[in-house]
């Protein structure tokens, strides 16, 4: 089985986005759900991986609302895919920004 995990980085402040809440969803059914601590990042989602398509959504309309910033994404989200036979670790930050977000798989 693998494994997941995140961080979310604010590019526009260069700092991380702590208290964003993550959704990881298969097949539009929440699997799990998390709070990034104070250094932006969900260490593991408590669920296990199985070859399939998943969505990791970040909730960074509702963040960026918080810190009184306006920006015009809801949610910033990765669509991926866990194939057969993989069984590693997969870590999927967001870079985010009001007027934008990027990912990378990261180590």
């Amino acid at each position: 089985m693998s494994s997941l995990s995140t961080h979310i980085l604010d590019i526009s402040t260069g700092k991380p986005a702590p208290g964003v809440t993550v959704f990881l969803a298969r097949d539009e059914r929440v699997l799990a759900q998390g709070i990034t601590d104070g250094n932006g990042r969900i260490g593991a989602f408590s669920v296990p991986l199985t070859p399939g398509r998943y969505r990791l959504v970040a909730q960074t309309g509702e963040w960026f609302a918080q810190h009184d910033v306006a920006t015009l994404f809801p949610c910033a989200q990765i669509d991926f895919v866990i194939t057969e036979g993989v069984e590693e670790h997969f870590h999927l930050p967001f870079l985010i920004a009001p007027g934008g977000w990027s990912t990378y798989r990261g180590s």
